[in-house]
């Protein structure tokens, strides 16, 4: 009896170990990538599916061409993505070769690893705001949901590194804030520049990354070093600053490339006006406009490859802004369906029951996540401001642009802890009015 109740405890002990949940996660995606044959890509328009403008990119990097020619080979010098991802796969096709299956093998197993590196920090950021019990439930469907491992399995694509990131820097943000604990800092500034060395160098490659998260980056990191001033670190400006010029100095290699070759400031990417135009014009519903991409349509190609990247963009931006100004209403009616779409997903056939079910589960997965927020916030939880900045600023690019549910993906992680907690929260209450009823409202309070 002895020997069996260890057992149990050891294998108790081996499920709520945070290295097992990691690996169960890699290896459930691993096995997706094989069993499901995520690995195999169309090889019709050049094989353009794999890693789509990235793809491009890469293959131009990996053949001596630079970062180039996003659609077609031989169209020149780019902005189109930011660069990060791009070499990333340029890598790999260096070494497994161009457009091959053990390319793409290569490169899903390492966005699967991205991705199952995320269940740390979701670990820790859900045990920093509500305890052990959250963050093993959370930190568990992390690994084993298989919606979590979509793109990471089936596209070669930043979102899994770009999510990674974000879970790191929020991570980050509550430890220097020191949302777990009460107490003021020692004053050791030198631990604190460490932090903030760390925090420039995780927002510059998130900016290398994916820059629409840097609309987060202001609430933030405001937020953040306004914590600190309150609770008394000496030098937070001066940390701040140091901060900041890290992360300038990170992006500054690519901004100068970016003005050698265009002759214009071009910070990190340069197609937002595109992406503008893709979403907003007298035809748009609030989805994207696809028949107007280069990729996509040969004469708005044959425009970019003879104007040029610069010209062929500020062609589009007169065009939208005319559009903007000339239909400020229907702009509006725009940013407003595309609002509904970010949390409800995308419309899909209206005859497929399974389409269906995706946008019912896609729009209650938001409502659970807004419900968590509401509690947190009763509850008057120390780290309400970030869970909710977070989701006020990330899908702000997308309102004005258009939706896809790939873009919520690098906040889903923090959505996710938001559920779990939504539902322990439900639970304790009911517990609570079991035992006690007279002593419920004050358990809701305090739990």
């Amino acid at each position: 009896m002895a020997t069996e109740l260890g057992q149990k405890r050891t294998l108790a002990s081996r499920f709520q170990n945070l290295s097992t949940i990691v690996w169960a996660a890699w290896l459930c995606r691993e096995l997706a990538i094989f069993v499901g044959h995520t690995y195999r890509f169309s090889k019709l328009a050049g094989s353009f599916g794999f890693g789509w403008e990235g793809g491009r990119i890469a293959a131009s990097i990996a053949t001596g061409h630079g970062f180039s020619s996003p659609f077609r080979p031989g169209t020149g010098p780019t902005a189109w993505l930011a660069p990060l991802y791009p070499y990333l796969l340029a890598g790999i096709f260096k070494v497994f070769g161009v457009y091959t299956t053990a390319s793409s093998i290569a490169i899903l197993s390492i966005n699967s690893i991205f991705s199952a590196l995320t269940v740390i920090p979701v670990f820790y950021i859900a045990k920093r705001a509500f305890g052990r019990r959250v963050a093993l439930w959370s930190a568990w469907l992390a690994a084993l949901l298989p919606y979590a491992w979509y793109w990471a399995v089936r596209w070669a694509w930043e979102t899994s590194l770009a999510t990674l990131l974000l879970a790191c820097v929020f991570l980050l943000t509550m430890r220097m804030a020191g949302l777990d604990s009460p107490a003021s800092p020692s004053g050791d500034d030198y631990w604190h520049r460490r932090d903030w060395i760390l925090y420039g160098l995780l927002w510059g490659l998130i900016a290398l990354t994916n820059p629409s998260l840097l609309l987060w980056l202001p609430f933030s990191g405001i937020w953040l070093l306004h914590a600190q001033l309150r609770r008394g670190a000496r030098a937070a400006w001066a940390n701040a600053l140091l901060s900041a010029a890290i992360f300038v100095a990170l992006l500054a290699p690519w901004s100068v490339r970016n003005y050698r070759v265009f002759h214009r400031f071009i910070p990190i990417r340069g197609n937002l006006w595109v992406e503008l135009h893709m979403g907003n014009g007298e035809d748009a519903n609030g989805l994207w406009r696809f028949w107007l991409h280069p990729s996509q349509n040969p004469q708005e190609f044959a425009e970019y490859k003879q104007m040029g990247e610069v010209v062929y963009v500020q062609s589009k931006k007169r065009e939208v802004l005319q559009f903007i100004r000339s239909e400020p209403g229907k702009f509006a009616e725009l940013c407003l369906k595309r609002a509904i779409y970010y949390w409800y997903d995308v419309p899909r056939d209206a005859g497929s029951i399974t389409g269906s079910l995706r946008n019912i589960a896609f729009l209650f997965s938001s409502i659970l996540t807004f419900g968590g927020l509401i509690v947190m916030w009763r509850r008057r939880n120390r780290a309400t401001f970030l869970f909710g900045s977070l989701l006020l600023a990330v899908p702000l690019i997308y309102y004005v642009t258009f939706p896809h549910p790939r873009y919520r993906a690098p906040i889903e992680p923090e959505m996710l802890i938001l559920m779990v907690y939504l539902f322990t929260a439900a639970e304790t209450r009911k517990l609570a009015k079991r035992s006690n009823p007279a002593m419920a409202g004050t358990a809701y309070q305090q739990s």
